[in-house]
C-alpha cells in the first residue's frame, strides 16, 4: 500500500472581525443582557445620545409619519438623527409583506402580534396591525434598560412588550450606519422643541463580507434581510417568552431563515469562519456559558442547521420545534428536536449525523458531492473544516459532548467507549465515498480494508453525537472478546468487548497461575505499558472476564 496523504482542510478567511462591522441583531443583545424584566430600572431614563444634557428622546425628532399596509403600520421621520427617505419606506412596505407571507404561509408560523404603542416614537398603533419603527438604533429610547449597552452595528431589533410578552415591536435601522464604539465620534445637533440637542453621528457603514459591498449604499438588500430576520423574532415570541426562556435557537433559526427566504444576500456567511474554528463545540454551548463571542459566532453560524432541516428533512420543521417550545417552555432545544424527529419517525442522532456528514464537505470539498447533497446552494463558498490529522496507524479515542461533531483524518479510532455515530470517507483521486459505520466491528473492518487498498489516498472520520448516552454498538456475533494490539510490544494493552455483568479480568500464565486480577467498568480494560512490563515477561498468556468461563490467549513480545 502506498503512504496515505493528508488532505488539507484550510479556512478561507480568518476569524470574523468586530461584532459591529459584521453587524448583529439587537434581539441577540436583548437575550445576552438578562432580558428587560431583569434590567436595572434606574438605567431606563438614560440616553445614549452624547451631550444630551436636558434633551429627551422626543427632542431628537419632530413629525412622525405613518404608512399602513395589509399587516403593518410603519413609523418614521424625515429629519434629525433618525431620518430616512420615502424610497426606503416604499421598499420596507414590500419587504415586510413579503416576509410576513413567507413566515406564515411557507413556514406555517403564527403571525406576529403587535403592541398597542410603539417603543421609540410612542405612537398609537392601529388595531390589527403590527408596528415597525425606522430609527437610528444607536439612539434607541431606553436602550440601557433593554440592552444594557448601545447597539453599535445593529441592523434591527424586535423587542417584546414588558408584560404582554407575546406582543412586540420591530425597530429597523434607518441607514445601516452606526456610531463608532471605541473611536471619538463625529458630532452634530438638531433644533427641535426650542432646544439645541447634540448627538453622535453614525459614520461607520455595515458591510456584506462575502460580496464586498456596503449596506449603506445597497440598503435595499440590508433592509430585505433585516426584515426577514427581525420579523421572525417577532413571531418566535408568540411561542416562547424570551425574557424567561431564552435560548440559542432564537438567533440560530432567525439567521437560518435569512438564507432560506433571501438566498442571494448571504449575510450569515460572516459568522461561519469563527464557527468552523470551533469544531467539536456543542451547538448549544452558548446556552451553557455566558460568552458574547459564542453567542455571536457559534449561535449565528448554527443557522445552517435550520437550512439543513428545511432543505433535507421538512420545510415546516421549525414550526414543530417552536410549537413544542410553547407546550414545554422549560425544556431545552435538544428535547424539542428529539420530539420533532420522533414525529417524523426519524432518529434525532442519525438526522444530526447526516447534517454533520454533509457539513464535512464544505468549501472546495463540495466537489466530492452531488449538489443535491449540499446543505444549501452556497456551501461551495463556505470555509473548509480543518480536520484533526493523524498518522495512518495512530489509535485515538474520540470523545464528544451532546450536540457536537468533529472530523479526523487518518488513524484508527478506538470506539469501545465512544458515544455517538460514525461515518468514514474514503478519498480516492477526485472522488469520495461515504459509508456509515453501524458498529465497532464495521468500523474496524473498514479501517483494515482501506489501509490494504493502495488506491485510497486518505481516510476521513466523521463523528457526531446529538443526545445519545449509549455506547457505540458492538457486533457481538462477529467480534469476540479479545486482547489488542496482538501481539503486544508496547503502549497500552487492552481487552474488549467485556461483558457488563462482570467487573474484573483475570490474567493467567500458560501454566494457569494467576498473574493479576484487574477491575473494570464499561466494555474495555486497558493496562498501561509500565503495568504490563511489571506483570508479564514475554510469552503466551490467557485472560477471561470473571473467575469462570473460557479463556482467550494473547501474546507478549518485547
Amino acid at each position: 500500500m502506498r503512504k496515505l496523504i493528508f488532505v488539507a482542510f484550510a479556512l478561507f478567511f480568518c476569524v470574523a472581525v468586530s461584532f459591529a462591522r459584521n453587524g448583529r441583531c439587537g434581539t441577540d443583545m436583548l437575550i445576552q443582557n438578562n432580558r428587560a424584566l431583569q434590567a436595572d430600572p434606574t438605567l431606563s431614563a438614560r440616553t445614549v445620545i452624547s451631550d444630551a444634557g436636558t434633551c429627551t428622546p422626543e427632542d431628537y425628532y419632530d413629525t412622525v409619519y405613518s404608512r399602513t399596509t395589509d399587516h403593518f403600520q410603519i413609523f418614521y421621520t424625515l429629519k434629525g438623527p433618525h431620518k430616512t427617505t420615502e424610497e426606503f419606506i416604499d421598499s420596507l412596505e414590500v419587504y415586510a409583506e413579503s416576509a410576513y407571507k413567507f413566515h406564515t404561509k411557507n413556514m406555517g408560523m403564527l403571525a406576529p402580534l403587535g403592541q398597542a404603542t410603539t417603543l421609540h416614537y410612542l405612537q398609537k398603533v392601529k388595531d390589527g396591525l403590527y408596528p415597525i419603527e425606522v430609527i437610528d438604533i444607536d439612539h434607541m429610547r431606553d436602550t440601557w434598560f433593554y440592552l444594557k449597552a448601545v447597539c453599535h452595528g445593529c441592523y434591527g431589533v424586535a423587542i417584546p412588550h414588558r408584560t404582554q410578552t407575546d406582543a412586540s415591536v420591530l425597530l429597523i435601522d434607518n441607514d445601516f450606519r452606526y456610531t463608532p464604539d471605541e473611536e471619538v465620534p463625529k458630532k452634530d445637533s438638531v433644533n427641535f422643541n426650542d432646544k439645541v440637542c447634540k448627538y453622535n453621528v453614525a459614520t461607520e457603514e455595515l458591510t456584506n463580507e462575502l460580496h464586498d459591498y456596503s449596506y449603506a449604499t445597497q440598503w435595499d438588500k440590508a433592509l430585505r434581510v433585516t426584515t426577514i430576520h427581525e420579523l421572525y423574532h417577532a413571531i418566535q415570541v408568540r411561542y416562547l417568552d424570551l425574557y424567561r426562556h431564552s435560548n440559542f435557537w432564537f438567533e440560530a433559526s432567525a439567521t437560518g431563515i435569512e438564507e432560506i427566504a433571501a438566498p442571494d444576500i448571504d449575510d450569515y456567511y460572516s459568522y461561519l469562519p469563527s464557527m468552523f474554528q470551533m469544531m467539536g463545540t456543542p451547538l448549544n454551548k452558548a446556552d451553557l456559558v455566558e460568552s458574547p463571542y459564542l453567542y455571536t459566532n457559534l449561535t449565528y453560524g448554527t443557522g445552517i442547521f435550520l437550512m439543513y432541516l428545511y432543505n433535507h428533512v421538512d420545510k415546516k420543521a421549525d414550526k414543530y420545534i417552536w410549537e413544542s417550545f410553547s407546550k414545554k417552555p422549560s425544556n431545552p432545544f435538544i428535547n424539542h428536536f428529539i420530539s420533532f424527529a420522533k414525529s417524523k419517525k426519524l432518529s434525532a442522532d442519525s438526522t444530526f449525523h447526516d447534517f454533520a456528514t454533509r457539513l464535512a464537505f464544505s468549501g472546495k470539498k463540495t466537489s466530492f458531492l452531488d449538489t443535491t447533497q449540499w446543505i444549501t446552494g452556497d456551501q461551495y463558498f463556505w470555509p473548509e473544516f480543518k480536520y484533526k490529522r493523524n498518522n495512518t496507524d495512530d489509535t485515538f479515542n474520540p470523545v464528544l459532548d451532546t450536540m457536537a461533531y468533529t472530523y479526523v483524518m487518518n488513524g484508527k479510532p478506538d470506539l469501545n467507549e465512544y458515544k455517538g455515530n460514525v461515518s468514514v470517507v474514503l478519498f480516492k483521486g477526485g472522488s469520495a465515498k461515504v459509508s456509515y459505520m453501524p458498529s465497532v466491528y464495521s468500523a474496524e473492518t473498514m479501517y483494515a480494508e482501506a489501509y490494504a487498498d493502495s488506491t485510497i489516498d486518505s481516510l476521513g472520520w466523521v463523528f457526531s453525537r446529538f443526545d445519545s448516552n449509549v455506547l457505540y454498538p458492538l457486533d457481538t456475533k462477529t467480534i469476540p472478546m479479545h486482547a489488542y494490539p496482538m501481539p503486544w510490544r508496547e503502549g497500552s494493552l487492552c481487552f474488549t468487548p467485556l461483558p457488563e455483568n462482570k467487573n474484573f479480568v483475570e490474567i493467567r500464565n500458560r501454566r494457569g497461575d494467576l498473574v493479576t486480577r484487574e477491575k473494570y467498568s464499561g466494555r474495555t480494560l486497558c493496562l498501561d505499558e509500565t503495568t504490563v512490563r511489571n506483570l508479564m515477561v514475554p510469552g503466551v498468556y490467557r485472560f477471561r472476564a470473571g473467575s469462570s468461563g473460557k479463556t482467550k490467549d494473547f501474546l507478549i513480545i518485547y
